[in-house]
């Protein structure tokens, strides 16, 4: 069952990412293919939507239930979630805080 987030941003970033991170449909190099599309979608807003959601993801208002829920994953507590978002947040943006996303 789809746990549905109510913050549009977040839905945004769990949308894309049921759809690029599934682990039951991973290939090589998903992680650049996933930055490309994002970094590919057409509308900017689109862009900073998922940016957003990306980063109230890693300040924790994404549970691990949640994030699961949508691409197959499992994690064994949230610090395990919060390790992996960083490391693609990472390959997504640098060394950009993610909280500088959210003012």
């Amino acid at each position: 069952m789809k746990i549905m987030n109510p913050d549009p941003d977040i839905e945004r970033f769990l949308d894309f990412s049921a759809g690029m991170v599934n682990i039951n449909a991973l290939f090589q190099n998903w992680e650049d293919n996933f930055v490309e599309a994002v970094a590919n979608l057409r509308l900017e807003a689109d862009q900073q939507s998922f940016r957003k959601g990306f980063a109230k993801s890693l300040a924790g208002m994404v549970t691990p239930d949640e994030y699961e829920s949508r691409t197959g994953w499992d994690f064994d507590s949230a610090e395990e979630l919060h390790d992996h978002l960083k490391s693609l947040w990472v390959r997504f943006y640098g060394d950009a805080v993610p909280a500088d996303s959210l003012r």
